[in-house]
């Protein structure tokens, strides 16, 4: 599996910045996105669901191909 396969790493919470959050949907708004629960305040959240590859000035785009 490519890295730019795998998951990404939890992102940040819009609210209180923190990096501990739960999935709670594999799925949000859009197939891309996925649903977490932030650990520290409990705001809900979606990020979307694959790292940027390196180099690519896109913050968050999902694996071409």
């Amino acid at each position: 599996m490519s890295a730019e396969d795998r998951p990404r790493s939890t992102p940040r919470c819009p609210r209180c910045g923190a990096t501990e959050a739960r999935v709670i949907s594999l799925f949000g708004a859009q197939a891309i996105t996925l649903q977490y629960r932030c650990a520290t305040c409990g705001c809900l959240y979606e990020a979307v669901r694959y790292e940027a590859p390196e180099g690519s000035d896109e913050p968050d785009a999902p694996p071409s191909g």
